[in-house]
């Protein structure tokens, strides 16, 4: 039977309108989980154990400002689950988690789901488990006050635990003349060192000292000053990705010229 072109487009556009409506329920999500997964990177990496007799979990934390924004657990008790918390305001926002359908003697197939939260409970609960399980309320609720509650106790746990990552850099001075701030994808605070080299920071977040100079630079061209900057890996698109950098922190004067 061949269908009337017009009936042939309405159908079209009525799947790609059930397709837009059920991807943008989640939209928030996904747009979170790339922002996290993007600077991963340049977050505080940190490791610790928490125990639930008898399963014990092996964690993986970063940190953005003290509060925590990603977790990685690997379950103990089967050697290959292994759950990722994608978190807004340290509460579960996206959980995509994995693990091995089986026998401790005979694992199966790879079992992933994704779990998505809304208001504190989960709304949207995706498997790949086959046959495909008939989820009800209780199922949700039960997986919700799970989630919670672990999420809650590795947060805990992590807080307490130690650094994974490099040794933070320690910040450095340099004295010298301020030339002015440089414009481009990003400001430089450009100055004559006291041997006479020019050198260049970045402005990625310093304090409000170096603020109040982006505001009238002119005022502060060619004063004497102390910065204080460091080295760090930053993800800079512009030049093709992570690259090291010297960035300033903050800005003391030092007197007349």
């Amino acid at each position: 039977m061949q269908f009337p072109s017009h009936l042939c487009t309405a159908i079209v556009f009525l799947a790609s309108s059930i397709i837009a409506t059920a991807q943008s329920d989640t939209a928030h999500h996904r747009a979170v989980y790339n922002a996290i997964n993007a600077k991963v990177d340049s977050l505080k990496k940190v490791t610790a154990t928490y125990k639930d007799e008898p399963t014990i979990f092996t964690l993986t934390g970063w940190l953005e400002g003290g509060e925590v924004k990603k977790i990685v657990a690997k379950c103990g008790d089967d050697g290959d689950g292994i759950t990722e918390y994608y978190l807004e305001g340290e509460k579960p926002l996206f959980i995509f988690n994995t693990y091995s359908k089986g026998s401790a003697s005979k694992a199966g197939a790879r079992v992933e789901e994704r779990l998505y939260f809304e208001d504190g409970s989960i709304f949207k609960w995706l498997t790949t488990e086959k046959p495909t399980p008939v989820l009800h309320g209780e199922d949700y609720q039960a997986t919700t006050e799970m989630h919670t509650k672990n999420c809650a106790a590795f947060i805990a746990a992590l807080k307490n635990g130690k650094g994974a990552g490099a040794a933070k850099t320690a910040a450095k001075q340099t004295d010298g003349v301020f030339l002015g701030i440089e414009e481009g994808d990003y400001a430089h605070w450009n100055m004559r060192t006291v041997d006479g080299t020019e050198v260049s920071y970045f402005i990625l977040k310093p304090d409000t000292s170096v603020d109040k100079v982006l505001e009238n630079p002119k005022a502060f061209t060619g004063k004497k000053c102390r910065v204080t900057w460091k080295k760090t890996t930053e993800n800079i698109p512009e030049a093709g990705g992570k690259m090291e950098i010297e960035q300033v922190l903050s800005v003391e004067w030092l007197g007349k010229k």
